[in-house]
């Protein structure tokens, strides 16, 4: 047996530290599996295997468990259940950090005002006027919720002022078709649905609200695997690359995923941009939707966070 001298040590302490040790004890990447309203990278990256093939190589597994509340996929990063949310509300995200939750945003997912809507039958309400005393329904604490809110401000009412019941996108949509409500609130593949029963659009988000989705992690994740929000990061973009060499291919893929025809994927696509780099703009529509909830009582003031300082993490911006 060799000695053990003084260099075998220095040897062997860098190679340590030139290994990946930050992957070395962490034997799953926990991310959140996200589908609707059309998010087309996340359909994309886990059909081609983008994240089992980027970090299998470092030795790691990915579960994908599909939480998509995003009050959810905060709770359980707050339970340190999962390591990413991989698509979250702007609002979930301010509103977790506002309780506490050390939740930070690594980079934008998707900017959608036009993807969502209030949608009614072809015989229903004619104005948001005409809303007072009707019943809606949707996701609450959503996107939705606040896109209801501000179009219903928009014509002089607030939520008080209608009948709002809390059902998840399939159960609302059906809710409307068969009359049992006046109006859902939808995105995706339940919007199209709609349209094609021969309901109508009441609003979108476009002029009412800035929607902003985003990738979020846990701060335990960024701060002890650094190197891995770097991975999957780099894993997103590679779905991002896809879709925009390979169209045609990709919204097949998410067709199929979704349940629905090509030329229905087709024309959703234009209403996203998942361009990942967070803005200035960014912030100021983060910061619109925090004065929003104060506002309508959803966030109490002395809860108020900086966007910038408290909920951003530094990659966010860098990230392409």
């Amino acid at each position: 047996m060799k000695p053990i001298t003084r260099l075998t040590l220095a040897v062997a302490f860098f190679a340590s530290a030139l290994s990946p040790v930050l992957a070395a004890d962490l034997e799953a990447l926990r991310v959140t599996y996200v589908t609707a309203p059309f998010n087309v990278p996340s359909i994309v990256e886990k059909h081609e295997g983008i994240l089992e093939a980027d970090f299998g190589a470092k030795g790691i597994k990915i579960e994908r468990p599909e939480i998509t509340s995003g009050a959810k996929q905060t709770e359980a990063i707050a339970a340190d259940a999962i390591d990413v949310a991989s698509v979250l509300g702007g609002a979930s995200a301010i509103l977790a950090k506002a309780n506490g939750v050390d939740v930070r945003i690594i980079a934008v997912y998707s900017r959608s005002p036009k993807a969502f809507a209030l949608m009614t039958r072809n015989d229903g309400p004619l104005t948001l006027a005409d809303l007072k005393g009707k019943k809606i329904a949707g996701p609450k604490g959503t996107t939705l919720h606040q896109l209801l809110a501000a179009a219903l401000a928009s014509a002089g009412l607030t939520i008080n002022d209608v009948d709002y019941i809390n059902m998840d996108l399939p159960t609302a949509r059906a809710a409307l078709l068969s009359g049992q409500i006046d109006v859902a609130t939808l995105a995706g593949n339940n919007a199209i649905a709609v349209e094609k029963a021969g309901g109508k659009t009441l609003a979108t988000g476009e002029g009412l609200i800035q929607p902003t989705t985003v990738i979020a992690a846990s701060g335990k994740f960024i701060d002890a695997h650094p190197d891995l929000v770097e991975a999957y990061l780099a894993a997103h973009r590679k779905s991002l690359d896809f879709l925009a060499a390979k169209p045609d291919e990709a919204l097949k893929i998410a067709a199929d995923e979704q349940k629905i025809s090509v030329e229905d994927a087709k024309a959703q696509l234009p209403l996203y941009d998942f361009t990942p780099t967070l803005t200035d703009a960014d912030i100021t529509n983060l910061e619109g939707d925090q004065a929003f909830m104060v506002d309508n009582a959803m966030l109490p003031k002395d809860r108020v966070i900086d966007i910038r300082k408290d909920l951003v993490s530094p990659i966010a911006y860098a990230v392409k």
